[in-house]
């Protein structure tokens, strides 16, 4: 898209060339559009509320846009402007307020490419943003999304493999989520490098998910953030504001016997050094 927006938060549109019309090949596939729902969802929107929607028509003519412009007003389609790009051609864009979900937005795309066949010209995609035209898309800032990277390197002669979610660069509530939970647990190891086998890393993630839902299932805000796999021992961390039933929450899962055996500890760190300390050792890229 060679538009220029205003909005102070928009997001990707999946729109094509230029030409007079849109081949069905072109056309924006519910896997895209499912793409950006969840992309929005990972940053933290909320798409099942009322967002202005942007709808937008090109040709290398504008002579039919009042027509397209009149035929979607019975539907509720407001007229915006219809304005020319840097390379000569014209563009018609038109919004309503809806909310949306992927399915809805790929029929509703499929309306406004047969409109376009119609008239000739192209339909080119979408945008979002918030109803408010001077707002940003409200976010929920505790939503952190997941940009887990690995790293892996040589300690004492053995291999450390190291994997966390480097999103927590951008999260505005460290202060708040300054008790970082330790758990610590051997494994079954191989005979050469010391690392797990494909049996017990299966098991390993597995444990894992069993804790994080645990947390979860007594009401128990928390994130999961890295883990380092070492010579026999793998210790894997998750943050939380809630130190106390947090720590309830283990005492009972290690005396329940119903888990592999396993020791933790909740340090307070409100500078986040072990998140830091962490990030020194991934790639910034």
């Amino acid at each position: 898209m060679k538009r220029i927006f205003m909005w102070t938060f928009i997001l990707s549109l999946f729109g094509c060339g230029n030409s007079n019309s849109q081949s069905k090949s072109e056309e924006i596939s519910i896997e895209k559009i499912q793409e950006m729902f969840t992309n929005m969802e990972n940053q933290g929107s909320n798409l099942n509320q009322k967002m202005l929607w942007g709808y937008f028509f090109t040709s290398n003519k504008k002579d039919k846009f009042d027509q397209i412009a009149n035929e979607l007003k019975n539907q509720n389609f407001k007229f915006v402007e219809v304005y020319q790009d840097v390379d000569k051609s014209y563009w018609l864009h038109l919004e309503r307020k809806e909310i949306h979900n992927p399915q809805s937005l790929f029929e509703l795309d499929k309306i406004l490419y047969k409109i376009a066949d119609k008239y000739e010209i192209t339909y080119d995609g979408f945008d979002v943003g918030n109803v408010d035209k001077d707002k940003a898309i409200e976010r929920n800032t505790y939503v952190v999304p997941e940009e887990f990277k690995t790293i892996d390197f040589q300690k004492n002669n053995f291999p450390c493999l190291l994997i966390g979610n480097t999103a927590f660069d951008r999260f505005p509530h460290k202060e708040e989520f300054c008790y970082f939970i330790k758990i610590t647990t051997s494994y079954e190891k191989d005979g050469k490098v010391l690392l797990p086998t494909n049996e017990e890393l299966e098991k390993l993630n597995d444990f894992e998910f069993f804790i994080e839902n645990s947390l979860n299932e007594n009401k128990i805000k928390n994130y999961y953030v890295f883990r380092d796999t070492y010579k026999g021992i793998r210790n894997f961390y998750f943050v939380t504001n809630d130190k106390n039933d947090a720590r309830k929450t283990l005492e009972l899962i290690e005396k329940s016997g119903k888990s592999r055996p396993f020791q933790f500890e909740i340090l307070t760190d409100k500078n986040w050094n072990l998140y830091y300390e962490f990030r020194k050792k991934m790639p910034n890229e």
